[in-house]
């Protein structure tokens, strides 16, 4: 009547027993609970961490996006502003280049005004020393013409 399989079952009931008295089915639940309720925080924690970092690098961006902006609106008013400085520098430059021109032309009309004055002063005094010159010599008319025409071809070929 008793065998081994009478031992074996009244070894596993005693077992199954002292694990009831012991209640150790409710501790192991109750620590599956626990790392359960530990796992759900340290998720709700990791999902709480993956928006802040979402947040951050949504921030991130569009500082990047401000930042580029800036850049091409520094680079724009840069080219705006060479582009501002060499239209004013060529009209300073065209400003300066007429008025040398202006100051060449006056110098040159200067310069005219008084070659002019001094192929008349030249004419004059040729035109008294050939006066005095028939006065001293008595020509006749005919010769003080011939004279006269003589140094004004003189005058015309030196002033050439």
């Amino acid at each position: 009547m008793f065998d081994e399989s009478f031992f074996v079952a009244l070894a596993f009931a005693t077992v199954i027993g002292a694990f009831l008295y012991l209640k150790l089915p409710q501790r192991v639940l109750a620590a599956l609970d626990a790392k359960s309720a530990e796992i759900a925080d340290e998720l709700d924690q990791a999902r709480k961490l993956r928006a802040e970092a979402e947040a951050l690098l949504a921030d991130y961006e569009e500082r990047r996006k401000n930042a580029e902006k800036q850049a091409e609106e520094i680079v724009t008013e840069a080219r705006a502003t060479a582009q501002r400085m060499a239209d004013e520098a060529r009209t300073a430059m065209q400003a300066q280049l007429e008025r040398r021109t202006q100051q060449a032309e006056s110098k040159i009309a200067r310069a005219e005004e008084q070659l002019v004055g001094e192929v008349r002063t030249a004419i004059t005094r040729l035109a008294v020393d050939a006066a005095a010159q028939l006065i001293e010599t008595g020509m006749s008319e005919q010769q003080a013409v011939m004279l006269v025409d003589q140094n004004i071809t003189e005058l015309k070929d030196r002033l050439q």
